[in-house]
């Protein structure tokens, strides 16, 4: 499904001025029914962004230089770099560039803020046919991610492969019953150098798509909602799947105390304050 950026503003109400969108599908359109734990409609957005190109080489020319020394496979098949922006500094520019959370947050249409966790704030995930192949099904913990490539080399394969309805059946078909996943019920978006893939991966099934030739490799940087930060799936256990050194503990329990668990008190307050009498 491909979209103009017209057609973007009456799906997403996304009124960003000359933003170029190649892809869009709402949350509910890929589940295939409304749904309630979300931070908004987000689904999956994939758009041109501005970020400097000569920071995006640097950055890839560095992961590349880490890739066999820091960079770790853990669950999922997934091999990346962890608290990227702390081995590369210049990941910081990117995050805090002027204008990219309120560009991200209008595409959202909510309010964004970075995801707080430094140890996953920013990651640098690597795929290849040789080593890293794909990732395989699931949903992602984190909220919402925007995905920036930073390097594709005869991509055969790797794309974001979306499952068109409920992850919790989906799962149970793949996982529980054996079931092969048709085409029917698949939505691929291919990565693309210049573009970003704005997602709300949390509760949305989904993998990269095998790599059969070449690789890629991919800055992702995490976000969610500045007003509901507490609709988040990362609980400790899965933090702990990738990060069983546990340095992440003091930064996750201060986020709880001071963020999550005022701005979730605010927001039942304000839920019974609505309520009928």
């Amino acid at each position: 499904m491909r979209v103009t950026g017209k057609e973007q503003d009456s799906k997403m109400k996304c009124t960003t001025d000359q933003l170029e969108i190649v892809f869009s599908m709402t949350r509910d359109e890929i589940i295939g029914e409304p749904s309630y734990t979300k931070s908004s409609n987000l689904g999956v957005v994939q758009f041109r962004h501005n970020y400097d190109q000569q920071i995006l080489s640097h950055v890839a020319q560095k992961a590349q230089e880490l890739r066999y020394t820091i960079a770790k496979k853990r669950q999922l098949n997934l091999k990346y770099i962890r608290g990227s922006h702390l081995h590369i500094p210049e990941i910081n520019e990117l995050v805090n560039a002027p204008g990219r959370l309120a560009r991200l947050s209008e595409i959202a249409a909510v309010e964004l803020e970075i995801y707080p966790l430094s140890i996953i704030s920013s990651i640098i995930t690597f795929q290849d046919a040789d080593s890293e192949g794909s990732i395989v099904w699931h949903t992602d913990g984190i909220p919402i991610t925007e995905m920036v490539p930073l390097a594709i080399d005869g991509l055969v394969g790797g794309e974001l492969e979306l499952y068109l309805g409920s992850s919790e059946v989906g799962l149970a078909r793949l996982y529980e019953a054996h079931e092969e996943i048709s085409d029917s019920k698949l939505v691929r978006v291919k990565h693309q150098l210049g573009f970003s893939i704005l997602g709300q991966l949390m509760r949305l099934m989904h993998r990269v798509n095998p790599v059969t030739h070449g690789s890629r490799m991919t800055l992702n940087m995490n976000l969610r909602s500045a007003k509901r930060p507490f609709i988040d799936d990362n609980t400790m256990c899965y933090l702990a799947a990738d990060n069983p050194e546990l340095e992440w503990q003091s930064e996750y329990f201060e986020d709880v105390r001071s963020r999550q668990l005022p701005r979730y008190l605010a927001a039942q307050a304000e839920h019974a304050h609505r309520k009928p009498a």
